[in-house]
Formats: structure tokens, sequence, C-alpha cells
């Protein structure tokens, strides 16, 4: 049993390092994804000697079972010590004192907006649309926030920045 857990502990440390290789990649870390390669091969490498000599196949099950949460691990720690994904919110309503009062909102909370000149579908009243760029989770939660307490109609479009 001892056997099968220090397979088991091995073959998630491989995967989580061969996770964290590529998120180091995509975030420019490229030092830091050279070492995950080397730890990752070196394990890798122990594991599959173990592996093809092991008789049956559980210690094959026990690896293909901690490479998977050897990989979520690694995706959860990214995803809690990464930065705040930013969104761009697209705001739009008909009420154009509705729209203003957003937009003051939004200086009085120092989120970045840019408004424009917009028209009702019927194309008869001009109203403005607000594109706003929260930096963090608490600036977009104060946008869905304000748009869902509001008792007038706001159409929200969100979209990766």
């Amino acid at each position: 049993m001892i056997y099968f857990g220090v397979l088991f502990l091995a073959k998630v440390l491989d995967n989580a390092l061969s996770t964290t290789k590529t998120i180091m990649i995509q975030r420019s870390r490229w030092i830091l994804a050279g070492i995950a390669v080397i730890l990752s091969d070196f394990i890798y490498y122990w594991i599959t000697k173990r592996v093809v000599s092991a008789d049956g196949e559980l210690a094959m099950l026990i690896v293909s079972v901690a490479g998977g949460i050897g990989c979520s691990l690694a995706c959860l720690v990214s995803d809690k010590l990464s930065k705040d994904r930013t969104y761009v919110n697209v705001i739009m309503s008909d009420n154009l004192e509705a729209m203003k009062a957003f937009r003051d909102f939004l200086a009085e909370h120092h989120i970045t907006n840019v408004a424009a000149d917009t028209y009702t579908l019927d194309w008869n009243k001009k109203t403005i649309s607000i594109t706003a760029y929260p930096e963090t989770k608490a600036e977009s939660r104060l946008i869905r926030d304000y748009i869902a307490n509001s008792h007038l109609k706001f159409k929200l479009v969100v979209q990766p920045g």
C-alpha cells in the first residue's frame, strides 16, 4: 500500500508540475516553465519505470487517477493565485436619465467607462450606451448589483476583456 501511495503522490506532483509548466508558458515565465519541465520529466520517467515493472493494472489505474487530480489541483491553485479577470461590460437603456445616473455611479466608484450617444430601437429618442471596464471582481459585482437593484430596465452584455 505504501508503494501505491508513493506512486499516487508522485503522479499528482508530476501532473501538477506539467500543468504549471503550461500556465507558466502562457504567462511568459519561461524559466519557471523550464524548471517545471525538468522536475516533471524526472518524476514521469521514475513513475513509468515502476508502472512498467509492476504486476497487473492497479498501478496504471492509480497513476491515471492521480494524473487527473494533479492537473485539477494545479488549475485550482493557478485560479486562486491569478489576478482578477477583467470583462468589458456594455450597458444600454432607453432611459437617458438612468444612463446618466449609472455613468455617475461608475465615476463615483472609479470604474473606467466610456459613454457614447446612441438611439432607442425605434430611432425616436437619443440615449447613451456605456462601456465599462471593471478591473476587479468587486467592481464587476458593483455593476451587476446596480443593474439588478434598479427598477429600470437595462441591457447588459459582458465580454472577456
